[in-house]
């Protein structure tokens, strides 16, 4: 049985105004469970965190548009996933978690209703192996989808970037490549990140400092990373809550006032910021 983690509180009102059309590029919808049961063979059992709940959030802070990642915890049943992008329409955008067996036909029916990208990851049970990346991203890049990545950057980004670099499709990489503090920007990993970068094909969420800072809120210990990848190309950047914030069994779920008033530690421009939180999602996304 896997142990179960703490939900998400309301956010408080933040000191960052977003703009308008702000995209929030990385959240979960879970739940109800009674509806949409979880998984038996997942990495963790969150509480109920359904759109309803999300939408709140997403008022609270002031955004509009939002990217809805399938979550490990409903394996490859995706029934929640879609059921929230439609609900939420035009405002709402999916990345999905598919079998590799999945039909052309199901690939197109998840394009018409708002998908534009697949889920791999090293680190969650339930989630979609590594191992199918090169053959699904020959099946998606006739719809102009992305592959994204939840992995272990430290350890694993290095090996895989050349493999990475060869996908005719662009990549999305989840949480700055979640990275720990003590890495640093001149880690071997780090630097692979921005090599990535470099390529133009590579996005990177700036999203997850709350998992990584060892400091927690405001995560002033964070933007290091931020920075040296928006200085390596603002065009590639996006970012996000990633609420629920699920699996936080040893450090305190955040406030997503803090999250947002994270942006404002980069010391970016206006220009560049728009880019980050509207413009760049609506190019990656198809808003």
């Amino acid at each position: 049985m896997t142990k179960p983690c703490p939900g998400p509180f309301p956010a408080s009102p933040p000191k960052f105004k977003a703009p308008a059309n702000a995209c929030d590029t990385h959240m979960h919808i879970i739940g109800p469970v009674a509806t949409y049961p979880l998984n038996d063979d997942r990495s963790y059992t969150p509480p109920d965190s359904p759109l309803e709940d999300f939408l709140a959030y997403q008022e609270a802070l002031g955004l509009e548009r939002a990217v809805i990642v399938h979550p490990s915890c409903y394996g490859t049943i995706m029934d929640v996933t879609i059921d929230a992008v439609q609900r939420m329409g035009d405002r709402a955008r999916g990345v999905a978690v598919v079998e590799p067996t999945i039909s052309d036909a199901e690939l197109d029916k998840l394009d018409e209703i708002g998908f534009r990208g697949l889920r791999f990851t090293t680190l969650l049970r339930g989630g979609a192996a590594v191992d199918d990346i090169a053959a699904m991203a020959k099946r998606i890049e006739r719809l102009g989808w992305h592959v994204q990545l939840f992995i272990d950057g430290a350890n694993q980004l290095e090996g895989m970037s050349p493999a990475l670099k060869e996908l005719p499709v662009d990549i999305v990489i989840d949480h700055m490549g979640h990275f720990p503090m003590d890495c640093g920007v001149d880690h071997p990993g780090f630097q692979a990140l921005l090599d990535l970068v470099k390529t133009g094909r590579c996005w990177v969420k700036l999203s997850g400092s709350y998992r990584m800072s060892e400091k927690g809120a405001p995560f002033d210990d964070m933007p290091p990373y931020a920075e040296a990848l928006i200085a390596t190309d603002a065009n590639r950047m996006v970012w996000a809550t990633d609420w629920p914030h699920v699996m936080l069994w040893d450090r305190p779920v955040p406030d997503g006032a803090n999250l947002l008033d994270w942006v404002m530690s980069w010391g970016v421009d206006d220009v560049t910021m728009h880019k980050i939180l509207v413009e760049n999602p609506e190019k990656l996304y198809g808003f």
